[in-house]
């Protein structure tokens, strides 16, 4: 695939250009195979506040959609989303921008694995499973769901800036000068 190719099927001309759902889900979502370094280049148009918006809809749409009684795939899901706005926050530092990316793609890929799932016994990929569980709860047809070959998901360790702060300066009151200091005199 090309960044051509990545833009045209998102309907982006730059990375400027993602600011809906729909294209972070696509992104996420497509059958082809992103290269890091094309991933990485849609990526970096994001401003932090896009970013946190698109992160929390994606990841609150695939919470809702998975089957109420997996708990553990749910707490993965929560993890690596509290995971990616944290880093999200910073995206104006470089190494924040590629840990972002990172992220993301860590856990498209894990989401698109065949075989970390099943449906009725054959192999899927988490991201078919969850989809089979959405259409379930929209009255589609019931299927048995087994998610627990991909429930090894593994959270890199993350550094997350601190972000701007503001010196404050702390004046202690007339009360504090006459406390006894806990000496024996």
């Amino acid at each position: 695939m090309t960044l051509s190719e990545l833009y045209k099927a998102l309907e982006m001309e730059s990375p400027a250009d993602l600011d809906y759902f729909e294209q972070l889900a696509d992104l996420m979502e497509m059958d082809e195979d992103i290269p890091f370094d094309l991933f990485y280049v849609v990526l970096s148009g994001l401003d932090p506040e896009k970013a946190g918006d698109l992160i929390e809809n994606y990841f609150e749409d695939l919470t809702e959609a998975a089957p109420d009684d997996e708990n553990e795939l749910v707490s993965i899901i929560d993890s690596v989303e509290q995971n990616l706005l944290l880093l999200a926050a910073d995206l104006d530092q470089d190494e924040a921008r590629r840990s972002f990316a990172e992220q993301l793609h860590k856990f498209r890929s894990w989401f698109k694995a065949e075989g970390k799932a099943s449906i009725d016994g054959k192999p899927a990929s988490i991201f078919e499973a969850v989809t089979a569980a959405r259409e379930e709860k929209l009255g589609g047809e019931t299927h048995a769901l087994d998610f627990s070959e991909g429930l090894d998901y593994e959270l890199d360790d993350a550094s997350y800036g601190l972000g701007s702060y503001k010196a404050v300066d702390v004046v202690g009151t007339d009360k504090d000068k006459d406390t006894d200091n806990g000496s024996d005199e």
